[in-house]
């Protein structure tokens, strides 16, 4: 695999786009549910707020799935440029590391000196597993496994994902808290572990990437076409498991309107959430390849974000908090104005993504700028 999939680079950009949208309803306007295994779901009072976060759900299954396809289109560029498997493996490795690194310099310290000072009521646990944490550990244990066939990959992610649906109902609430269970299967925080991505589901997804990345490297354009029945099958499966009311689903519909009955449960990722998740994001990356030639504008600007996404992520915090902590500090943004700030704060990131993509091409492959 000797070019980079267009189509990827834009999904992922798109991904970042709506994630920005997220953190700013968090930081800005203060608004921020959580749909947890064991609380009560959230409730929206108008349809725009329940696509404000409906909508960004697309964001962490479309990382690690297409993390986990990444690898393997790189693994197969490495192998082709005379890289060993040894060497492949401990790039990812190192590149695992270093996105745990990063989280706990950008995220965790901060968050921590916060907590101390009292500005923050939340405590940090020595072992924190944000979304950059997992995700780079499940870089680091997919390294470990690079040899595997699709079909195995398929297999594994399949397993990760079907095991918080599987063990928290065996569990029950008191064990899923025990450190064990919240770095495997299950959200909270203990003394030692505070813990919002718990490592087997979202691996599982990354393993699930890693398959689809095998299928884009025997055949990217079938593949991509095939992206589409694929996701609308997994779209089907939401609605299976949804109408079932019993198992994948973590947690009942609360309500009897449509808003409760999309509304499922992402920590950890639900069965339900998984496949319909998975299946959009999936849906979305055939329709980029499909029509992306159409819209080659909009397309550029996406793979922008999505070829520096590490920049992206760490300074779309530190702006949008830097404005909450000028604007906002007394009262929250009102819901009208949380939208022009969200795509201005995209827009002023755009050329330092744009700056760092293009530095990153000039280094070595071998590089650590490469592995950001």
């Amino acid at each position: 695999m000797k070019q980079r999939l267009p189509a990827l680079d834009a999904l992922r950009g798109l991904i970042m786009v709506l994630m920005a949208l997220d953190h700013a309803s968090l930081l800005l306007a203060r608004v921020h549910p959580f749909e947890m295994w064991n609380q009560p779901l959230p409730a929206y009072g108008s349809a725009s707020w329940f696509f404000t976060r409906w909508l960004t759900h697309l964001c962490a299954p479309g990382f690690f799935l297409l993390m986990g396809a990444g690898m393997a289109l790189l693994e197969a560029s490495r192998r082709e440029r005379g890289w060993s498997a040894a060497q492949v493996r401990r790039f990812f490795l190192w590149r695992g590391a270093v996105l745990v690194v990063i989280s706990y310099l950008f995220e965790v310290a901060p968050m921590a000196l916060m907590a101390h000072s009292g500005r923050d009521a939340m405590s940090v646990s020595p072992v924190v597993l944000g979304v950059l944490v997992t995700l780079g550990l499940s870089m680091m244990a997919a390294a470990m496994m690079m040899g595997l066939a699709a079909c195995g990959w398929f297999a594994i992610g399949a397993a990760a994902v079907l095991a918080p649906n599987v063990l928290l109902p065996w569990l029950g609430a008191e064990r899923a808290q025990h450190a064990l269970a919240l770095l495997l299967v299950s959200p909270g925080q203990s003394g030692l572990v505070t813990s919002g991505y718990p490592v087997m589901p979202w691996f599982g997804i990354c393993a699930l990437g890693v398959g689809l990345g095998h299928l884009l490297r025997r055949g990217a354009e079938q593949t991509l076409r095939a992206a589409l029945p694929a996701g609308l099958a997994l779209v089907a499966l939401f609605v299976l498991v949804r109408a079932g009311g019993g198992f994948g689903n973590l947690r009942l519909a609360e309500g009897s309107g449509w808003m409760a009955w999309l509304t499922v449960v992402k920590y950890p990722p639900s069965l339900a959430f998984v496949s319909l998740m998975i299946g959009l994001d999936l849906v979305l990356l055939s329709l980029l390849h499909r029509f992306g030639d159409r819209l080659d504008g909009p397309r550029r600007v996406l793979m922008v974000y999505g070829q520096a996404p590490l920049l992206f992520y760490i300074a779309h915090f530190y702006l949008f908090g830097a404005v909450s902590m000028i604007a906002f500090s007394r009262q929250p943004s009102p819901q009208w104005l949380l939208y022009p700030l969200w795509l201005a704060g995209c827009a002023a990131l755009y050329y330092p993504c744009l700056r760092f993509r293009e530095f990153k091409r000039k280094q070595p492959e071998s590089s650590l700028w490469r592995m950001l």
